[in-house]
């Protein structure tokens, strides 16, 4: 069994659906388990287990809290197929991590492949580009946690290190590529005593290269995808990217309706319970005239000091107060981390994944609540269209 362990929950999401794609049966939880939990998924024929964590928007203490717990799990569980998927653009912790769990895990060096050429995400002469456009020059330079003051991929990995992880323990490598090609050569250099890390685009790769030297088996007829019905719906908007904002004008001429936190519950003062039950009834009182309906911080940027976190935990206080009064047939999120803290809050940590709905769009049905499913997706991609035509 391979072992998939990512930074963020939507990253663990578009593995999945890779998974799925080839007729690899899959799995996806979010919490660190046990040993005796990891046997029963591999006794179960799992061939893929996906760990999701939301290590990336955690301190570099807790993510490599994190991976050292995960790291001595697998090892005593004898599981030493790992692969580490990370952000494409190297936002995160990605080297204290990566260190942390291969010297756990008997692993001699790294080999990290971010890039993703099908979406215009290369790496040439040891620098990033996006659509030919350094990384340091795209909107990634001004992202509020890990801003990219370089598209030298060495560089950018070693100004995301404290200064007592300035030189990292193992050695590593991060080989350019620009096509699909160079992506399978990367694959092949990941001998047993490497651990791979990098984008979905490299995981599948990765996984081409085990299915057809026959160490994975795929199925060759899966079924095709289901589209979820559209008549009763909770859609969390959780993204700040630009795909996300333009996304609301659709969702008017659809008539679905979009509310926006209100000025209370954005304002860098802390609000009252009064504040966020007021909200939770006026979402309740939109539901009940139109179960389809699509919740959001804000549609421009809001900062003060520790902003985003403090946004995201009022939202998910809403969301959960919310969702103990109405009930969704699907719930669309979109946004790693808010997707992380909404699904921890409620304790909804064992997914069914169901479908690939399009690369990055996967549904998942909670394991303990048959009758909800859940379609996570990255805030820089797109939903597909067909879904809302249905």
């Amino acid at each position: 069994m391979i072992v998939i362990i990512a930074d963020d929950l939507t990253g663990a999401a578009e593995t999945v659906g890779i998974c799925l794609r080839y007729g690899v049966r899959v799995a996806m939880i979010m919490d660190v388990p046990d040993e005796e939990r990891l046997l029963d998924f591999q006794r179960e024929g799992t061939a893929v287990l996906v760990i999701a964590g939301d290590t990336r928007s955690n301190t570099q203490e807790g993510a490599c809290r994190v991976s050292r717990l995960l790291g001595k799990t697998l090892k005593q569980a004898g599981l030493t197929q790992i692969f580490k998927k990370i952000d494409s653009v190297l936002r995160g912790w990605v080297l204290p991590e990566l260190n942390t769990l291969a010297s756990l895990t008997d692993k001699s060096s790294l080999l990290i492949q971010p890039a993703n050429p099908q979406a215009g995400r290369c790496i040439r002469d040891g620098k990033y580009y996006i659509n030919g456009i350094e990384l340091s020059q795209t909107a990634f330079s001004s992202d509020p946690e890990f801003p990219a003051s370089t598209a030298n991929v060495m560089d950018l990995l070693q100004e995301r290190l404290s200064a007592k992880d300035l030189t990292p323990t193992l050695k590593f490598r991060i080989p350019d590529a620009g096509n699909a090609e160079d992506l399978r050569d990367s694959a092949l250099q990941c001998a047993p005593e490497v651990l791979p890390a990098g984008s979905a685009a490299f995981w599948e790769a990765y996984l081409k290269l085990q299915i057809q030297q026959n160490l994975v088996h795929a199925q060759k007829h899966h079924k095709q995808p289901l589209r979820p019905s559209m008549q009763n719906f909770l859609m969390v908007c959780g993204s700040a990217h630009q795909h996300s904002l333009d996304f609301a004008e659709q969702l008017n001429e659809k008539g679905i309706r979009l509310m926006e936190m209100p000025p209370e519950l954005s304002s860098e003062q802390k609000p009252d319970s009064a504040d966020l039950a007021a909200w939770m009834n006026a979402c309740v009182e939109a539901w009940e005239k139109e179960p389809r309906l699509a919740l959001r911080i804000a549609s421009k940027p809001i900062r003060y000091e520790n902003s985003a976190d403090r946004l995201k935990a009022r939202f998910t206080d809403v969301l959960q107060l919310l969702l103990q009064q109405i009930k969704p047939a699907e719930l669309f999120i979109e946004g790693g981390a808010t997707a992380a803290s909404l699904l921890s809050r409620l304790n909804w940590i064992s997914f069914k994944p169901v479908d690939e709905l399009a690369p990055g769009v996967v549904r998942l049905q909670l394991n303990n609540k048959s009758h909800l499913f859940i379609t996570l997706k990255p805030g820089s991609y797109s939903w597909p269209e067909f879904i809302f035509n249905s």
